[in-house]
């Protein structure tokens, strides 16, 4: 890999794509189930997905942007501790700035998508844009449990 080009972590967002997928449709099948299927479960779902893969895509953008950025400030050729040091405290606040308001405009968009669900319950229905948007974390273990079996780097 250059200097400066980080990649995105492709693997983890096809596997989120994957399980958002899933997830999506043991949603609509327990709608069906229960007898309370319509078609705002399906867009509901797809809703909640779509932002749980957008915001993870838009993460994973933000920090390998912010995190290029910095070490394309850094020197040429090999650093001793005390240069290292020096340039990680004057890159560590701007890499973690980016991430902050990464993470502050992520939240405020899925709580607005969560606000527009919730208004427009005819065409989303809430539970389902939810239900999406919980289950990143799972997915991520997940995600990690087969990368760690499979020895997937």
């Amino acid at each position: 890999m250059v200097r400066g080009e980080s990649k995105l972590p492709l693997f983890e967002i096809g596997f989120i794509i994957a399980g958002e997928l899933v997830v999506s449709l043991l949603i609509v099948a327990v709608f069906l189930i229960l007898k309370a299927f319509e078609w705002s479960v399906v867009f509901g779902a797809l809703l909640g997905s779509s932002v749980v893969v957008l915001n993870f895509v838009w993460l994973s953008v933000s920090v390998n942007r912010a995190v290029d950025k910095a070490l394309a400030e850094r020197p040429d050729g090999e650093l001793d501790d005390e240069a290292v040091e020096k340039f990680s405290l004057e890159h560590t606040a701007s890499v973690q700035n980016a991430a902050k308001l990464s993470y502050i405009i992520r939240t405020v968009s899925t709580l607005l998508v969560l606000v527009l669900a919730f208004l427009l319950g005819d065409v989303f229905n809430v539970i389902a844009t939810l239900i999406p948007l919980l289950m990143l974390q799972p997915i991520l273990w997940a995600c990690e449990i087969i990368k760690r079996r499979y020895g997937k780097q």
